[in-house]
Formats: structure tokens, C-alpha cells, sequence
């Protein structure tokens, strides 16, 4: 498989890390361009929401986005020499990261088991798993490791096992 092109999906949460490294391996050996997408959705959000929206997006769209989009620009692969791009995209995140990978001509699309929980994943379902089912291209999707107590000892400290 010639991989040109990686697309790397994050919301910023901690769920995100080990796709980012993993991503970031397989770009340092490919010698491909890692594209770390964010997926704004509040306006989806907000539209889903109807007459409530007012209520509950009302902080997100006093906010000003651009802080979201320097947000992104802060996120950077793990791996050294690493060819990379960032995108900021607005509106749901399966459609989004879908129309993006066709788009592109993506090659592989790597992203974590889990993101961020409560109203939006509520509405939109498990992103990775619509992005698994709908992708024009393979999609790796990597497991946050586990945190786990050696000797199941409170005591010991917390070990990441994957």
C-alpha cells in the first residue's frame, strides 16, 4: 500500500493522543503528509437543536472561533520530520471527516476509539464508528490505553496498558 496521504481527526481530548502518535509513526515512515483535521460542529449542534440551541450554544457562539482554530494550529504530530498540514472544518463531524478523505484522496484515516462524550455525541452517534462504515479509504482506529494498577495495588502507581 502506498500511503501519500493520512488524515488525522482530533476534538482535543485526551481520546485523541495515541491516534496522533500513531498517525504520526506511519507518516515518518511513509514519508506522508499528515493532515490533523478539526471538525467544528457547533452550528450542527445548533441546528439539531432547534428552539433549545438558544439555550445550550448560546457560550459556544459568544466565543470567538478563532480560538478554537488556534487551538488546532497548536496540535502537532509526535514524530520528528513529519510533513503536516491542519484543516478546520465546520458542521458534523462523520460527514465532514467523510467529504474531507474523498475529497483529498486520503489514503488512511487514523483516529481514536473515543472522543468527547455528552450532548454532541449524544446527537451524532459514535463518530468513529460512522467514519469506519462510510470512509472511501482504511480506517485504523486506535484504542486509548487503559489505565490499570500494577498487582491491583491502590498503592502502586497507574500504568497505561494498551
Amino acid at each position: 500500500m502506498n500511503t501519500r496521504k493520512i488524515l488525522c481527526p482530533t476534538d482535543f481530548s485526551h481520546y485523541t493522543d495515541a491516534a496522533l502518535s500513531y498517525a504520526s509513526a506511519l507518516a515518518a515512515e511513509s514519508g506522508a503528509t499528515l493532515y490533523i483535521v478539526h471538525v467544528d460542529e457547533y452550528r450542527d449542534v445548533s441546528a439539531a437543536l432547534g428552539e433549545a440551541a438558544l439555550h445550550y450554544t448560546a457560550p459556544w457562539e459568544a466565543a470567538d472561533r478563532s480560538e478554537v482554530r488556534q487551538k488546532l494550529e497548536q496540535v502537532k504530530p509526535t514524530a520528528s520530520r513529519v510533513d503536516y498540514e491542519h484543516r478546520y472544518l465546520e458542521g458534523g463531524p462523520i460527514h465532514e471527516i467523510i467529504e474531507f478523505a474523498a475529497r483529498e484522496q486520503i489514503d488512511l484515516i487514523v483516529m481514536g476509539s473515543h472522543g468527547r462524550t455528552g450532548l454532541s455525541r449524544l446527537l451524532m452517534g459514535s463518530v468513529a464508528e460512522g467514519v469506519a462504515r462510510r470512509a472511501p479509504c482504511p480506517v485504523l482506529i486506535v484504542k486509548q490505553p487503559v489505565p490499570t494498577t500494577q498487582d491491583n495495588s491502590p498503592d502502586d502507581a497507574m500504568v497505561l496498558q494498551e
